[in-house]
C-alpha cells in the first residue's frame, strides 16, 4: 500500500506540472492550443531484446511484433507528415525502450496525441487459438473485462527486460495509479480517439472490429496527452499474420489510424471553437 501511495503522489504531481495552471474555460480538454503543427508521438511497441508476440501458430512463416510495429509506425509516420502534421517516433530502430520513457520522450516533446502500436496474440487457452482474428485500440482506465486484463499483462511484460533502480509497480499499485486519474482531462479525448480508430480501421481490415477497449497499459500511464494503444491485428492467425506482414496491409493500417489522427484533431478544433466563444479565458502551453 505504501508503494501505491508514494507511486500515486508521483504521477499526481507530474500531472500537475504537465497540465495548465488556468482551468480551460469552455472547450473540453484536448490537445494543446497554441501551435501551429500538430505533433503526433508514434510509438511502435517492443524492439531490442523485447520480441513481443511470435506466430502465427501452424504458420509456415514467423513474425516477431517488434518488426511489425516498427515498420507500420514508420509508414504511419510518413503518412502523418504528407498530410501536414510533425512525427517523433519513439524508437527508429530495433532497440528497447523503457514503457515509462516513452511517455516521457512525448511530454519532453510536448506531442499532441500518443499513438502506440501493437499485434495482439491469442491465449493458448482459448479453444481455437489460431482463429483469433480482429483488431481492437485501448485507453487508459481500469480493465473491465478478463481479455482487456489479459492484453494489458502481455503488453506490460517488457518490464521484465528493463533495468531499474527499483521495482517495477504492483497490478495494486498500478491499480491505484489509475484510479487516481480517474479524472485525468484527457480521458474523454483519449476514447474519442480510440472510436475514430475502430471506425477508420473498419472500413480496410478485413477482420472483425474487436471494439474500443481500457486497460492498465504502463506505456500509457506517463502520456499526458490523449493517447491510445492498437492492437492492429492477431499475429497468431496465419491469414492476419500474413496481412499486417504485407507491405499492402501495412499502408492500410497506416492511412486508416492517420485519418483517424487527422480527423480527431479536426474534430476537437472544430470543438474548441464552439466550446471556446466569448471565453476570456488562455490555456497555457504546457511547460
Amino acid at each position: 500500500m505504501r508503494l501505491a501511495l508514494l507511486l500515486a503522489a508521483a504521477i499526481s504531481a507530474a500531472m500537475r506540472t504537465a497540465t495548465p495552471s488556468v482551468a480551460p474555460v469552455g472547450p473540453p480538454a484536448g490537445p494543446a492550443v497554441s501551435k501551429a503543427k500538430r505533433l503526433v508521438i508514434v510509438d511502435a511497441g517492443h524492439g531490442g531484446p523485447d520480441n513481443g508476440m511470435h506466430g502465427p501458430i501452424g504458420g509456415k512463416f514467423k513474425i516477431l511484433e517488434k518488426d511489425i510495429t516498427l515498420s507500420v509506425s514508420k509508414r504511419l509516420a510518413h503518412t502523418l507528415e504528407e498530410r501536414g502534421m510533425d512525427v517523433v517516433m519513439t524508437r527508429t530502430t530495433d532497440t528497447l525502450i523503457a514503457l515509462s520513457d516513452r511517455g516521457r520522450i512525448a511530454n519532453q516533446r510536448k506531442g499532441d496525441l500518443f499513438i502506440s502500436i501493437h499485434v495482439n496474440a491469442a491465449n493458448p487457452g482459448w479453444k481455437d487459438p489460431g482463429g483469433a482474428r480482429g483488431f481492437e485500440t485501448y485507453f487508459l482506465a481500469e480493465a473491465k473485462t478478463e481479455d482487456a486484463k489479459r492484453v494489458a499483462q502481455m503488453e506490460n511484460d517488457v518490464v521484465r527486460f528493463e533495468t531499474s533502480n527499483g521495482p517495477a509497480p504492483s497490478d495494486d499499485a498500478l491499480g491505484f495509479i489509475l484510479n487516481d486519474m480517474a479524472q485525468n482531462e484527457h480521458l474523454r479525448e483519449s476514447s474519442d480517439l480510440a472510436e475514430l480508430i475502430q471506425e477508420r480501421l473498419g472500413k480496410f481490415h478485413p477482420g472483425p472490429s474487436r471494439g474500443v477497449k481500457q486497460a492498465g497499459f504502463r506505456v500509457l500511464v506517463t502520456a499526458y496527452m490523449p493517447a491510445v494503444l492498437v492492437e492492429i491485428g492477431f499475429g497468431t492467425n496465419p491469414a492476419e499474420a500474413a496481412y499486417i506482414n504485407s507491405a499492402a496491409g501495412q499502408e492500410k493500417i497506416s492511412n486508416a489510424v492517420a485519418d483517424a489522427a487527422v480527423a480527431y484533431l479536426a474534430r476537437y478544433e472544430r470543438r474548441r471553437g464552439s466550446a471556446g466563444a466569448g471565453a476570456t479565458a488562455t490555456v497555457a502551453r504546457k511547460p
